[in-house]
């Protein structure tokens, strides 16, 4: 309470102000107030719940007996260890007497103790006690609630209001007397703290039941840990089909189980809006695919709108976590929270949140402040709070694993979505920058690889993110950090990971740039020299074409960037087995490059590279043994024996070699090329791949048949793993492997294999496409000897 008197006829408005259940009185004569209150739900002042007898203040909860804040489910799926176990200790009074079901919000703990309350309880055999302990007040009523139906007398409660009494000790003494066994929940426990002054303690009357989402806390030291997380998807699905069985079928019922990622609180409030189908038929269908806007609004419209309890939507559910870190002194977590709200639900490597580029990304001026000596202080505190989940992610062999964040889809829909309006922009800002800070270094290494492909999603959801905020620094920002993960993805041969994130670059450019802009055409160079990769062959030629005549008209026909078009168009005529076609673009590339760039440069010695291979496929083998040994030449002398591009022009010239007869010539370049790629790409980099199936087919030619077939073999099972059975590059190597069958004497198996890729080849390439012209003709080969 406040008093402010104010000299005679001043009549201005009180200076004073009051806070918690204070009020402001103002005077203009001399006035003597007197007020007494007993308040008993204000933090600030002494919790005691039961006044003194004829008192006017607060009595305790409606009721100990009935779960008040947990509706009964229709059916707990999953969790049958956790049920039987606890049931059995509660009703026997065996093993642990202190249970803490602890785990995410959402991730139905209440459901679980409500279950086990229901039937122990139910049977009569054991007396059932529910406290909500999400506040000190709740808690404290609760307890001295319990103590009153025990017998606690007026006198022992009068006693713990005045202070007389210790208010844990009087509720304890009555919960250890003999009698019938009992089950305590104490449910909501989300800050431990509330607990000490011995409010938790074991009995061998009773077993308690704590839910909490706190795993680890000095409360919890004579307890059972059991964690409950997501459902498993088959249960996830059997929820929904439990709440509303006639919207969908299994199948119906899995997919959108693992849409909302079977999160029970949603599953709870999809089912209910599926069940009520008062002014619309919905299916389970249906509702999947109105998930994919707002998915955390649209699953919210199935709370109850009487139903005041903010755990029960998915809106309010985790904010009560960062307001419980908040209290803690640790507001700035909800900074942490969301920041990592801008990524994508996908693993997210930890080193994307550095402490040390904390600060160079700006998030220091976004409020709550986060600074850099904070963020594992904070990070720790989501843990606890089991808002985010953070695991090694496994290599292969001796890779050394990778630290992730993991968190849910509908967290971070939810926390994203609460983001201020002025905050969201600047935080996707920074977002982008700690992406691109995070890229690991150039050396390429498994872990690298691994690493890179694991920011594409999160580089994806950013530029969604930024886009759909509408914000231009934003955008700008986002697209940076997405073209170099695309770039570096690129640089690596990994096409296949690098296309979702180049379609949405190109896709989100064109829609936030000037048709001529030149980093625009940039990305729709990248993206079809990506489509080529991905076997899209036709898409890829017409958007080179696109992008060469707007470069042609913008930036002139000798512009590098205008070579490099008629460069790369080449790839899809040559792939597409169209071979006058790709000899004029590359000839025009080589012709502008010799000129613009010079006969020795790295770009003009790859363009002369590419025509020497098409000039073999034509048939012109002077032109091209001439233009293989020069370029090798050249690249040893002026880049060295161990620069890339001389790696790949070594290729190049077993390639020509090879395919003109020459088999035991070709064989020193096919390993020196092989080793090179090795050393300098990796084994799954795409030019190392075609290396090794060059070799083969040189082994193959030499009679070393057995050599040649494992090498073949492991080609194969890396591009079927990375590429699929169908793709272009994998077609060849499953080509040459009837080849090798065939010469090996196995015939039945290149018949076998023969026909499989045949089919194949004529499914996916057309029957006059030269790939499908070698494998028909290998198949008759396999087919006449094995008619002799």
């Amino acid at each position: 309470m406040a008093e402010q008197q104010h000299p005679r006829g001043n009549s201005r408005a009180p200076e004073a102000v009051a806070s918690g259940h204070g009020r402001v009185f103002q005077a203009d004569r001399d006035q003597h107030i007197t007020e007494h209150h007993h308040h008993y739900n204000s933090p600030s002042v002494r919790q005691d719940v039961f006044p003194p007898p004829g008192g006017n203040g607060e009595v305790g909860p409606d009721s100990i007996r009935v779960p008040l804040a947990a509706p009964k489910p229709v059916v707990v799926r999953d969790r049958d260890e956790a049920k039987a176990q606890l049931v059995s200790a509660v009703t026997t009074l065996e093993g642990s007497r202190i249970h803490v079901l602890h785990g995410m919000g959402g991730c139905g703990k209440t459901t679980l103790a409500r279950f086990v309350f229901d039937e122990a309880v139910g049977s009569r055999m054991v007396e059932g006690f529910w406290v909500n302990a999400s506040s000190r007040t709740s808690l404290r009523a609760g307890m001295l609630a319990i103590a009153a139906e025990r017998g606690a007398g007026t006198t022992e409660l009068e006693a713990v209001h005045r202070g007389h009494r210790p208010a844990a000790d009087l509720v304890w003494g009555y919960l250890d007397r003999p009698g019938t066994p009992w089950v305590l929940v104490m449910d909501n426990a989300d800050e431990p703290s509330y607990l000490d002054g011995g409010w938790i303690r074991a009995s061998r009357h009773g077993t308690v039941l704590v839910t909490t989402r706190q795993a680890q806390s000095p409360a919890w030291a004579e307890s059972e840990l059991h964690h409950i997380g997501l459902l498993p998807p088959q249960d996830a699905a059997l929820v929904l089909s439990d709440l509303a069985p006639s919207t969908g079928t299994e199948e119906d019922a899995l997919e959108l189980a693992q849409a909302v990622g079977c999160l029970p609180l949603a599953l709870t409030l999809v089912g209910s809006q599926l069940s009520d189908q008062l002014i619309e038929a919905v299916t389970m269908a249906d509702f999947r695919q109105r998930l994919a806007n707002e998915p955390s609004v649209r699953i919210d419209h199935g709370s109850v709108p009487w139903d005041s309890d903010m755990r029960r939507t998915l809106q309010s559910t985790w904010q009560l976590s960062l307001d419980a870190l908040a209290k803690r002194g640790m507001p700035d977590a909800g900074t942490l929270m969301r920041l990592l709200s801008c990524f994508a639900p996908d693993p997210l490597p930890i080193s994307l949140i550095r402490p040390e580029e904390i600060e160079a990304a700006g998030i220091e001026r976004i409020e709550p402040l986060l600074s850099s000596d904070r963020v594992l202080l904070c990070l720790r505190g989501l843990l606890s709070h089991a808002l985010i989940l953070v695991e090694d992610f496994m290599g292969q062999g001796d890779e050394r694993p990778t630290r992730i964040v993991q968190i849910h889809a509908l967290v971070l829909d939810t926390v994203f979505r609460g983001i201020p309006a002025q905050t969201r922009s600047p935080l996707l800002s920074a977002a982008a920058y700690l992406l691109a800070q995070a890229l690991p270094e150039s050396v390429p290494t498994p872990a690298g690889d691994r690493m890179r492909n694991m920011m594409v999603p999160h580089a994806v959801q950013l530029l969604q993110n930024a886009e759909a905020e509408g914000s231009a620094r934003a955008i700008a920002d986002a697209l940076s950090s997405a073209r170099r993960l695309r770039d570096d993805l690129v640089v690596r041969g990994e096409q296949s990971s690098a296309y979702p994130l180049a379609q949405l670059v190109a896709e989100i450019a064109r829609r936030n740039s000037l048709p001529d802009d030149p980093q625009l055409l940039e990305d729709e160079h990248q993206l079809a020299g990506i489509l080529i990769w991905t076997g899209e062959h036709n898409s890829a030629v017409s958007l080179h074409r696109e992008v060469l005549d707007r470069r042609e008209r913008i930036l002139g026909v000798d512009a590098p960037d205008t070579l490099s078009s008629a460069h790369e168009l080449y790839f899809g005529h040559y792939l597409m087995g169209d071979w006058p076609a790709a000899e004029r673009t590359i000839r025009r590339a080589v012709v502008g490059r010799e000129r613009v760039l010079g006969a020795e440069h790295s770009d003009t010695l790859h363009s002369r590279q590419l025509l020497a291979e098409v000039l073999c496929r034509m048939g012109d083998e002077e032109e091209n043994v001439r233009i293989s040994e020069e370029i090798c030449e050249i690249s040893e002398r002026v880049l060295g024996p161990d620069h890339p591009r001389t790696i790949s022009v070594t290729l190049t010239r077993a390639f020509v070699l090879d395919e003109i007869g020459r088999p035991a010539e070709a064989e020193g370049p096919a390993r020196r090329a092989l080793d090179g790629c090795r050393r300098l790409h990796g084994e799954q980099h795409w030019l190392t791949l075609a290396s090794a199936n060059r070799l083969a087919m040189v082994l193959r030619e030499l009679g070393r048949w057995e050599e040649a077939q494992q090498l073949a073999e492991e080609v194969l099972a890396v591009r079927r793993s990375t590429l699929g059975d169908e793709h272009h590059h994998t077609l060849l190597i499953r080509i040459e492997l009837v080849r090798i069958a065939q010469a090996g004497g196995r015939v039945e198996e290149a018949i076998r294999l023969g026909r499989a890729t045949l089919d194949a080849c004529r499914r996916v390439l057309g029957e006059d496409h030269q790939e499908t012209i070698d494998c028909r003709a290998a198949l008759q080969a396999a087919v006449e000897r094995s008619a002799q």
